[in-house]
């Protein structure tokens, strides 16, 4: 269990991802990359979006949506 807010910093640092699944379930990642072969979609794709501010993501061809939040 995290304690101090310095460990909850290191925490999300080295976790700068959020995503939640269809079926609402959340993960943490470190990387995009990562994170883009857990969803099925391009890391570059995935950046360019969130650079964008756009948040919520479909992968070729699939009916289901995911949602992901840069932390830091």
């Amino acid at each position: 269990m995290m304690k101090d807010v310095e460990e909850m910093k290191r925490f999300i640092k080295k976790n700068n991802y959020l995503l939640i699944y269809p079926n609402q379930q959340i993960e943490l990642f470190g990387n995009l990359r990562s994170l883009g072969e857990a969803i099925s979609i391009d890391s570059s794709t995935i950046s360019k979006k969130l650079s964008r501010g756009e948040n919520y993501f479909y992968p070729k061809g699939g009916e289901y949506i995911f949602y992901i939040k840069k932390l830091s």
